[in-house]
């Protein structure tokens, strides 16, 4: 009988719970697996190292609003990270603002104080129960007690930041709290003392941990000042977010089943990291009105797009695809529960956002972004990166599946390790001498270890159901039975716990004990770390940007403070990706060109493409992107509204000509001179005379504001509008070009001066596929109701109707009434 032993040091422990709960747990080691005439592969339990899961990250929001100013904090479950949003103007009842800020956040559940302002909670209710994806976000309403002014004060001063100064007095911890929270602004205080109480209260709910408490490992503040104001409407009309529902009836509706259809976000998510494509989206949720910014983006992008800087993008999109956000690992690291992986990520982020800043070093002085990177201070990052090459052994932290320490980092770790090396063998030698000793039956024994029972002999079950006269074998005392396996101590495991002891764990306890020493360091420079990560997650979201602009043929535009918009030769940005025909449209909105643009021309000539590709290039210009255009001189504005789409919902209880009615409504309270609207064919959800009365009313409320009238398109077949609106010089009409061959028209797609006289509904109609006979009646109909005459008789309805009343005739007579 030959045998075969196979010997092993992997470790098990439970991953992603505490320390507190994993300490109560069993932890054991398998040391050596020893088989009868089978051949043996290597035990690789955990050795292999898993990919990455993209785990969702969850986030809680909280809300302040009173006498129209609203505060929000935010904490994010997964990393720890807590963001604060500046005091805020949020006008009721449309609260733009808080609609922009739960779009960036995208929160799993939001917290309210009951007591809050009906309007808000509208607007709130609004979102949640009106949201295409089914339960995501749930809303929670806490006593007004949780909101007290002076509770959340005292909440805060007790807030604990790794990046405080060390062994700091009450004072100075106060004094630098004051630094990151300002306490003038007395919503965001309400709000953020609000979820700090809310954690405190519910974080063994919240984490699955009776123990823990709630980690804070970062402090940031967003503001929402310089926002270009966007109603979710016009980010579906104007395509820049497309979600499309799963084809799958099981994961239809399921969070995170939706993908991206067609739209600017699927076209800019091409970023090189995972960070860099959350931040394209909050990037595209914030176009910005400071032009300081926005040049500073163009000038970004304006680099990367010459054939000189091809070698820099290329080196620092390969360094992009390591950075990871290091708060999420760092909160499993002082959790204890990282993954060997995640250290070996940690590692790469550290050594790539260094790499970065080094590269970027070349183009500090032609580009102010670049330079800021540059001049980032990465000593202490550099030396977080040196630590960790010196301490950790990756390749055996991957082979074990835990935290492995290099040879030569502590001598007593040395010893112990060189002695259990000096164990394989005998642990070889007592499972083959084990296995002899027991019943040919039993195939193969494993040798053990677990913490409080020493060494352990484990036998797999060699039938079912035994009973326990059948369980005992002889010269072994039977221990316990854990599903399949039986384990006993044996004379051989009694000899091992007298020779060798607590080996195993005390290297794992000194090993642990070294973790915490290096996580520690890394805590104290994780504000830095995090800094460059933003920064550079920025710096992939524009590198994408300049990679489409480059590939597209996109210029730069001209952004000015002054009210025009000019744009010569500009193209739809999503058209020319799936059409290499597309023909461009020039357009001038100013004093002197108008500021009011109404386009009228048949049925499918480019009325709607050509507004949604003004004001894509508008929204372009305004998140620092170059846009599809020969030439563009873009005034800044601060409103972009629209009433392109009306998408219906059972749950809103609104007809689609309510909903246009509810965006009309939006854009004429919100807009200001400065502002963009769009407004494709108003009114036709009703009878023709009221819709032409709807839209001329509305018209003239914007005309008489003069000077101050906003940048407006209207795309409108009511072609006598002019003959109901003010006479102003601000008003420009335009049309659609066309030719007619054989009696059908052919559109051009060309803009230019006046009105049109048709809309050529019918040759539409027949060109779509409805029957010949159908439209020569409509034409029919259409000639008498302009000549005020009955339309000609149908003879197939007349001859129907002689039939049916000759049948009526013989029934009658045949019955003798």
């Amino acid at each position: 009988m030959s045998e075969n032993v196979e010997t092993s040091t992997a470790f098990y422990t439970s991953a992603g719970t505490s320390s507190t709960a994993r300490n109560s747990k069993e932890q054991h080691f398998i040391i050596s697996k020893c088989k009868r005439d089978t051949i043996v592969t290597p035990l690789r339990n955990g050795d292999q190292e898993t990919a990455e899961e993209s785990e969702g990250e969850e986030r809680l929001l909280t809300v302040c609003c009173r006498s129209g100013k609203l505060g929000a904090a935010c904490y994010t479950l997964q990393t720890g990270e807590l963001l604060i949003l500046e005091e805020i103007m949020d006008r009721a009842p449309e609260h733009q603002i808080f609609e922009s800020l739960y779009n960036q956040i995208e929160p799993v559940k939001i917290i309210m104080d009951g007591k809050s302002q009906n309007t808000l909670i509208n607007a709130v209710k609004k979102i949640v129960f009106n949201d295409t994806d089914e339960g995501k976000c749930k809303l929670l309403f806490v006593s007004a007690k949780e909101y007290n002014f002076e509770a959340c004060k005292r909440r805060i001063h007790s807030l604990s930041l790794p990046h405080e100064p060390p062994n700091c007095t009450d004072e100075e911890r106060l004094v630098f709290l004051r630094t990151a929270v300002d306490f003038a602004q007395t919503q965001t205080v309400h709000a953020l003392g609000a979820m700090l109480r809310y954690l405190d209260l519910n974080w063994s709910n919240l984490s699955l941990n009776l123990h823990g408490k709630p980690e804070f490992l970062s402090l940031k503040r967003i503001s929402l000042h310089d926002i270009v104001s966007m109603d979710e409407d016009t980010y579906r009309g104007l395509q820049i977010f497309s979600s499309l529902s799963h084809p799958s009836g099981f994961k239809k509706g399921v969070q995170g089943s939706n993908k991206e259809g067609l739209s600017i976000f699927q076209i800019f998510s091409k970023c090189s990291s995972k960070v860099g494509h959350r931040r394209m989206r909050q990037l595209l949720r914030h176009p910005t009105k400071d032009i300081e910014t926005l040049k500073c983006r163009q000038e970004v992008i304006a680099y990367f797009m010459r054939p000189q800087s091809d070698c820099i993008m290329r080196n620092i999109c390969a360094s992009l695809r390591f950075v990871k956000n290091v708060n999420g690992i760092l909160a499993k690291i002082k959790a204890l529960s990282a993954k060997a992986y995640q250290w070996k990520s940690l590692y790469n982020t550290l050594y790539n956002v260094v790499l970065i800043c080094e590269i970027c070093e070349n183009a500090g002085e032609n580009c102010v972004y670049m330079k800021q990177l540059a001049n980032f201070d990465t000593n202490k990052l550099y030396e977080m990166t040196l630590y960790m090459n010196r301490i950790i052994d990756f390749d055996l932290s991957k082979s074990e599946g835990k935290f492995t320490v290099k040879a030569g980092v502590d001598p007593d770790l040395d010893i112990k390790k060189q002695t259990m090396a000096s164990l394989h063998g005998l642990m070889s030698e007592t499972a083959k001498v084990e296995l002899e000793r027991l019943p040919t039956f039993i195939e193969e024994c494993t040798m053990l270890y677990m913490p409080h029972l020493g060494y352990l002999l484990g036998v797999k079950a060699w039938k079912n159901n035994l009973t326990m006269e059948e369980k005992e074998l002889p010269n072994m005392k039977f221990m316990f039975q854990n599903n399949d396996y039986i384990h006993y101590k044996s004379k051989g495991c009694e000899e091992l716990d007298v020779m060798i002891g607590d080996t195993y764990p005390e290297i794992v306890a000194h090993e642990t004990r070294i973790m915490m020493r290096l996580t520690s360091i890394l805590l104290e420079n994780l504000h830095t770390l995090s800094t460059v990560i933003d920064k550079c997650a920025e710096l992939d979201c524009l590198i994408t940007i300049s990679k489409v602009c480059k590939e597209y043929n996109y210029i730069r535009p001209t952004l000015t403070t002054d009210k025009t918009i000019d744009i010569k030769q500009g193209k739809h940005p999503l058209y020319i990706v799936t059409s290499d025909n597309f023909v461009p449209n020039d357009v001038e909105c100013s004093r002197d060109a108008g500021y009011v643009k109404i386009l009228t021309g048949p049925n499918s000539s480019g009325k709607s493409v050509y507004m949604k590709q003004i004001g894509l290039i508008v929204y372009l210009a305004h998140i620092g992107s170059f846009v599809p255009a020969e030439s563009a001189t873009i005034g800044i504005v601060s409103n972009i509204y629209s009433r392109i789409q009306s998408t219906e919902c059972i749950a809103a209880h609104m007809s689609a000509f309510l909903i246009d009615l509810r965006q009309i409504a939006l854009a004429l309270q919100e807009s200001t001179s400065n502002s963009l609207i769009i407004v494709d064919e108003f009114g036709k959800g009703t009878s023709e005379t009221d819709g032409l009365a709807l839209l001329a009313a509305s018209l003239n409320t914007l005309l008489f504001r003069g000077e101050d009238c906003p940048h407006l398109l209207l795309s409108t077949h009511f072609l006598n509008v002019k003959e109901l609106i003010v006479d102003t010089p601000i008003v420009k009409f335009l049309r659609f070009e066309h030719i007619l061959q054989d009696g059908e028209p052919v559109f051009l797609f060309r803009v230019t001066e006046g009105t049109s006289e048709a809309s050529f509904a019918h040759q539409v109609a027949e060109a779509s596929g409805i029957d010949t006979e159908i439209i020569d009646r409509a034409k029919k109909v259409l000639d008498a109701l302009k000549q005020k005459k009955l339309p000609p008789a149908n003879k197939k309805i007349i001859n129907k109707l002689k039939n049916t009343i000759e049948m009526i005739k013989t029934e009658i007579l045949a019955e003798e009434i």
